[in-house]
Formats: structure tokens, sequence, C-alpha cells
């Protein structure tokens, strides 16, 4: 355990012993750190914090949580969260960026290193651009460089109609795994079409779109991630693999067409 000598802040439920404050993990002693430095500076004042975190404790108990000790720091960190917010210190999108930034990074590292959150880890970099709503607030967006859509409708991955089972997991699992999320989105959506092609797939990037069918295995979601990544580091649209190009189809544009093509039976 790792102790920590403070003045008695009077918070009666708060882990400690004969020295003060007591830690079971070092981000617990951070989050404590945090909100007595923040007091000091001014930020808010301690009678606010005191307010803050027995509103989190309160809501818990109405929840039903055990009131054990164990989740103490947990309602600590949600007070902390939510009173910087109320002070104009941060926003939820920030706060839920950083964390999922920290997330990536920790699913990057070998077992056994120290995590650590780069500037700009591979992939994650993107501009933030101010758009206004319709009722006139301003909310920040980040710029992505493209979007991944799977099919998951009336037919793509239905073994129980015919067709051939659908890898979903493993493309949320990479989507995490190779710490792409914030330059390049991924939607699991409903029918994409044409379902006589299931599995379907559409990736835009940079604007173009292409698409792929019979995305049936995990060795296929492989690769259609890594000639997303090809794009991210180039920068630029590229034509599909070829391990992929007998699967790429035109959903909306054919090369040629002619008339005769394009007459209609009665």
């Amino acid at each position: 355990m790792t102790t920590l000598s403070t003045p008695d802040l009077g918070l009666l439920r708060l882990p400690r012993d004969e020295n003060g404050p007591v830690f079971a993990e070092p981000w617990e002693a951070q989050a404590f750190a945090l909100a007595v430095k923040l007091s000091e500076q001014r930020h808010f004042t301690w009678k606010e914090w005191a307010a803050a975190l027995a509103g989190e404790l309160k809501a818990a108990e109405d929840r039903g949580e055990p009131d054990d000790g164990t989740d103490y720091y947990r309602h600590w960190l949600a007070a902390l969260e939510r009173l910087a917010i109320a002070k104009g210190l941060t926003n939820s999108a920030a706060l839920l960026e950083r964390k999922e930034a920290w997330a990536d990074a920790y699913r990057q590292t070998p077992h056994g290193q120290p995590v650590e959150l780069e500037a700009c880890m591979p992939f994650q970099c993107s501009p933030l651009h101010n758009v206004a709503r319709a009722d006139g607030e301003s909310k920040q967006i980040r710029i992505q460089d493209g979007h991944l859509f799977v099919c998951q409708g009336c037919c793509c991955g239905r073994t129980d109609r015919g067709f051939p089972p659908l890898p979903l997991d493993e493309f949320k699992r990479q989507w995490k795994k190779r710490g792409i999320r914030r330059r390049f989105h991924l939607t699991v959506s409903g029918c994409l079409g044409p379902c006589a092609l299931a599995n379907v797939i559409l990736i835009q990037f940079h604007g173009q779109s292409v698409w792929f069918h019979s995305i049936n295995n995990p060795e296929d979601v492989d690769v259609i991630y890594a000639y997303i990544e090809q794009m991210l580091a180039g920068e630029s649209y590229l034509d599909p693999p070829a391990a992929l190009a007998g699967r790429h189809f035109q959903r909306y544009t054919v090369d040629t067409i002619s008339q005769h093509e394009c007459s209609v039976e009665p």
C-alpha cells in the first residue's frame, strides 16, 4: 500500500491509516493528488469538491453498489471528471479521447513493458474542426481519413439462410488493436446490399469508395486492415490489393454502359 501524508480533509469515508490516506494502486494516489492540487490552485473550493464526491457516493449507494471501500477512488475519479467539466477545465469529448488514447497505447504495448502515451502514436493523429450545430452551438469534431462499414443486415452473416458466417468480432478486435480509431471509423451497419454477394463491406477513404464482397473469415479481415493501414501510411487512396481484387465490385457505376444493357423488360 502506498501512503501519502496530507492534512485531515474531513472526508470520513476516505481510506486511511494512522499516517493518512492509503492507496491500493498508483492511479488512486494520482487522482487524489490531482484533486488536492486543483483545489490549491483555486479551480474549485474544497467544499465544492466534497459536495461533488458526496454526490457520486450517494448515487452509487442509490444504485445498490456495495460500500466496502473497494470502488472509493473510482467514485473519486468520476467526481473529479464531473467537477472539472463543470468548471470548464475540460470537456466530455476530450476526456473520452484521452481514455481511448490510453486504451490504444495499452493494447499496443508488449506485455511487461510500461505503457506510455506518445504525443502522436501511429495512425492516431488527425485534425480537429469546429462545426456549428443547427442550434448555433459550436462543437469540435475530429476529421478522419476514412470509414469502414461492415454489413450485418438481412443476409450478411446469416448462416441460417445459407450465407457464410461474418467475422464481425475480428473486425471489432483489430480496429481497436491497431490503434486507428482516431483516423478511421468503424460502423456495423444494416443492409448494404447486394444480398447475393454477402458478406459485403464498404471502405471510404478521402472521399473515394471501394466495395468488397465475400469477406468471410478472419484472414480476409487481416487483408482489409492491412490495406487500410497502407493508405493511412501513404495518406492517399490506393487500388485494392491483389488478394482482394477478385472480390472488389462496383456498387453504383460500371465502366461502360450500353443502351441495350440498360433496357427494361415489360
